[in-house]
């Protein structure tokens, strides 16, 4: 980034122009400029990716050492590959001016961070230590910075990054001149910003070493005590030096110590305190003498956590210290003989099972995040529990409350959260939210992106740095290093098994294997799996309808009919052995996630929730494009997927009655409402023929999970959906097409859509291939268009049933598409759960996307599970049907059990 933004700053800088070529980059737009380089965003034409292209200003152009320092940028990136420096990819002259090619980095930087206040701890480490790696692998390649500071690194989605190597030289270099004259460098003139200054010192003052000011050699240290005045920064807010004048600047740094980061920041630990001092040391010989010795000691203070964490005394003297401890360690050696003396006479006590309770933090409530989906996960070291409650914003967040305390905290940036999983060392959580997979630590800071996920079902956080998660309701699991980065797919769904999704990884001791839920067509392979992560390795190890969590040394827990189970696990055999143990009664399962409401610790602690078997209470409320509610349908109870027949008179709804479930017609003139089928079966997921006159839905009446159909009034008998024995058995997301020509459809985990002819004997074909593998599409009321979700995540329209283009509608992600009767609107559902409408046309051939304005947010039960399943449109898009949750008075607290291997004890 430079050192000034664009806005006229820049004295002499000739702005190129959108369009512009160097070689294959076209230039799309200014990102900024300072006083050795103007930097753009451009588009590399030939690999389709964007870049970054620094250019040598025309001004400064035909001066030998301005031209000397780019070219040194140049040699010294090119030398460096390391995912902490900003990467080159490419070098060129054109047209007499020289330009360098660059990563393009998304983010912000350090200095524009620092704005908003000192950096959490736990954060402050992070990047010292990506930032130390990155200089030492600048040092070990013979390069030295020297302009290390705030506005050189760059906070990225992957971590730290650093940046801007034109003031770097080769190490034995002969030094540049500190100086050329030294009433430049005294200016009296106040600045606010540090900048580097051309024609008086070789870098940035508030953050050059001593010797450089002295116009003596740099060295390595000398980018060490820049990195002490970077970690200074981000540890209080403020510059190590300061002062209201480059002369000033200057004495503080060849003179004066700054106040200890204790007295500004009490909470910080020492350790932090004593490494920075030393780096900032005077003198090069009392410095760490490497970056490398800089990140061990930055790695020794994350993993000393508390110990490390110890605030600073403010008021001390050092012999009273010695003293006390003198004192302290001898009442500590009497106390210990007393208790050694105490605990020989008496036999230990066994552990006692303790059942508690846990409410939710003061107006706040757990609701439909605990009892339907189970967002809850205790600490691998037991002290801490993390939760997602809503609070009085309405908005679901991630909580963490040390199980010592009686409060929670929520974490900052967490809105939306689902599913947290911890780290191994009890400091950082993983959750999804918004489309993403990310990263918080518990000790404060912004959460980290990590990947992509929508919504994502659960994930494991292995010893090794790496992460196994589930990246969406329908598809296989994937591997991402917990830093982030490229995510990498480790199982497939099994199409001889049937699989409809892959969730809830858990890893296993050895870091190689872990467990996970599979949920099939087939009730037989549904269950609990282990696999390794070659993906080599898939057995099945328990059959059950809701996932298994390995509890060491040797316990598999599971939730069967609302009881938790427990039963004995070989972990290296993986095998099951001995009877089902029945621990607790009345445990919530996840329905729709097939996962137990439960979390434990090693240490013996187990949390659960008590529900009524995971449904929500609901009701079917009518909305006006404004989001204000116009009606209601039926009276409160459990419903799922309403859909609004072709002539907007009808409403057909899954669940109503939590006992005996399946489908229920509405008529929307007369509020009379009739039951589609009385099985005992599970009948769900309801569309609509054409005509209005069938309702067809998913049931495992025959012993699969397949579409049937059933006349809309009640009367007759019901039959398959599909004649072919591959469709019937493998399709479960399907529609009729508005003209009743065609029956169109898909199943999760693949990535294409059919479509077959339903009259003339033809057969089935494919309309879209390369779609999102949780299958969302609808097509146009006149029959010519298709709208679908991409595998981008995007909301796209493509002809139907065949034809060239393809036109892009939402651009932040979307999904669930629904049409207005005449097909000149488009409504989705945002990646925020906005519903959203898109003005669209057609003129031939020819598709047009208008205006895409959100309406409103809607207040549905339980979105992550597949939002589109909660609302719906009516034929003229003026009216919105939504599922929405029963405001609860209450919320039902969580129970908390210690020493929980003593109700085995109890069988």
């Amino acid at each position: 980034p430079p050192d000034k933004i664009l806005s006229g700053l820049c004295e002499g800088c000739a702005l190129l122009n959108a369009g512009t070529k160097f070689g294959p980059y076209e230039i799309t737009g200014a990102i900024g400029a300072g006083g050795m380089g103007e930097v753009y965003r451009a588009r590399d034409t030939r690999l389709g990716r964007d870049v970054a292209v620094k250019i040598l200003p025309q001004h400064l152009n035909e001066k030998p050492d301005a031209r000397q320092r780019f070219e040194r940028e140049a040699r010294a990136i090119s030398s460096l590959n390391h995912p902490h420096i900003c990467t080159l990819y490419d070098i060129g002259h054109q047209d007499g001016t020289d330009f360098l090619v660059m990563e393009l980095l998304e983010g912000e930087t350090l200095a524009k961070r620092l704005e908003r206040g000192p950096l959490a701890t736990a954060e402050l480490l992070r990047i010292g230590i990506e930032v130390s790696d990155a200089l030492d692998k600048a040092h070990r390649k013979g390069i030295l910075h020297r302009d290390l500071k705030p506005s050189n690194i760059m906070l990225t989605k992957s971590g730290a990054k650093l940046m801007d190597f034109g003031l770097a030289k080769a190490a034995g270099d002969g030094a540049s001149p500190a100086l050329e004259t030294l009433t430049q460098s005294l200016n009296p003139s106040a600045r606010t910003t540090p900048v580097t200054q051309q024609g008086t010192i070789v870098g940035t003052f508030q953050y050059m070493a001593p010797e450089q000011m002295e116009g003596k050699d740099a060295d390595a240290r000398s980018d060490i005590f820049s990195l002490g005045a970077v970690l200074y920064e981000m540890a209080t807010g403020k510059r190590a030096f300061e002062g209201k004048t480059t002369a000033s600047v200057i004495a503080a740094i060849l003179e004066r110590e700054p106040p200890a980061i204790s007295t500004v920041q009490p909470m910080s630990p020492p350790a932090l305190d004593r490494a920075v001092k030393i780096c900032l040391a005077k003198d090069p010989d009392e410095r760490f003498q490497s970056a490398h010795d800089v990140k061990l000691q930055l790695e020794w203070i994350r993993e000393a956590g508390s110990q490390a964490g110890v605030p600073a005394p403010l008021v001390a003297h050092r012999k009273n210290r010695e003293r006390a401890a003198w004192v302290a360690a001898a009442l500590l050696l009497t106390a210990l003989i007393v208790s050694l003396v105490g605990y020989i006479s008496r036999s230990p006590r066994p552990a006692q099972l303790v059942i508690s309770q846990i409410n939710p933090p003061p107006n706040s409530t757990f609701s439909a995040t605990i009892g339907n989906v189970g967002t809850l996960a205790l600490s691998p070291d037991g002290q801490r529990l993390a939760f997602v409650a809503a609070g009085s914003d309405g908005h679901d967040r991630l909580w963490v409350r040390a199980l010592s305390s009686a409060t929670a905290q929520p974490l900052e940036g967490t809105d939306g959260a689902r599913f947290p999983f911890w780290s191994p060392d009890s400091r950082s959580i993983a959750f999804f939210a918004n489309g993403k997979l990310s990263r918080v630590d518990v000790s404060g800071g912004s959460p980290l992106e990590l990947a992509g996920a929508s919504p994502g079902a659960g994930g494991t956080w292995g010893a090794d740095g790496s992460i196994v998660f589930s990246s969406s309701l329908a598809g296989g699991l994937y591997r991402v290093p917990a830093l982030g980065g490229e995510r990498q797919q480790i199982t497939h769904l099994s199409s001889s098994r049937k699989d409809f999704a892959q969730r809830w990884p858990q890893f296993l001791p050895d870091g190689k294997h872990f467990l996970f839920f599979v949920w099939s067509a087939d009730s037989n392979n549904t269950g609990v799996y282990v696999s390794s992560l070659d993906g080599s390795q898939q057995k099945l190890v328990l059959r059950n309808d809701s996932d298994g969590v390995f509890v060491p040394p040797d316990h598999l827990l599971f939730v069967r009919q609302g009881t938790l189970m427990a039963q004995h696990f070989d972990v290296d055999s993986f095998q099951l052995g001995g009877n089902m143990a029945p621990l607790l009664q009345h445990v919530s399962p996840s329905l729709g996630f097939f996962s137990g409401a439960f979390t434990f610790s090693a240490n013996g602690v187990l949390v659960y929730a008590e529900g009524a078997e995971g449904f929500i209470p609901s009701r079917l409320l009518w909305l006006d494009r404004g989001g204000k509610q116009i009606g209601e349908t039926g009276t409160p109870g459990y419903y799922d997927t309403p859909r609004i027949s072709p002539d907007g008179n009808s409403l057909a709804v899954e669940g109503g009655d939590r006992d005996t479930g399946g489908i229920e017609i509405f008529d929307l003139r007369s509020g009379l409402k009739r039951r589609l089928n009385f099985s005992n079966s599970f009948n769900v997921a309801p569309i609509w023929s054409a005509d209005g006159k069938r309702v067809a839905f998913i049931s495992n009446r025959d012993g699969g999970i397949r579409y049937f159909q059933k006349p809309a009034d009640g009367t007759g008998s019901t039959s398959p959906l599909f004649t072919d024995k591959v469709m019937q058995e493998h399709a479960t997301v399907a529609e009729w097409t508005p003209d009743g020509r065609y029956l169109v459809y898909g199943w999760p985990g693949t990535t294409d859509v059919f479509a077959t002819p339903l009259s003339g004997g033809g057969k089935p074909f494919p309309v879209m291939q390369n779609v999102h593998r949780n299958p969302q599409f609808a097509v146009s009321p006149d029959g010519r268009w298709i709208a679908y979700v991409a595998d981008s995540g995007e909301v796209n329209v493509a002809p139907f049933p065949n034809g060239t283009g393809i036109w892009q509608v939402s651009t932040k992600g979307g999904g669930w598409p629904r049409w207005r009767r005449d097909s000149k609107e488009l409504f989705y559902l945002s990646n925020d759960l906005q519903i959203m409408a898109a003005e669209v046309s057609a003129q031939g051939a020819t598709f047009s996307v208008g205006s895409v304005r959100p309406l409103f947010h809607p207040n549905m039960v339980n979105p992550a599970s597949g939002p589109g399943r909660y609302w719906d449109v009516s034929p003229d898009g003026q009216k919105f049907v939504i599922v929405s949750p029963v405001e609860q008075k209450g919320s039902q607290p969580l129970t908390l059990v210690t020493n929980w291997p003593a109700l085995l004890k109890k069988q």
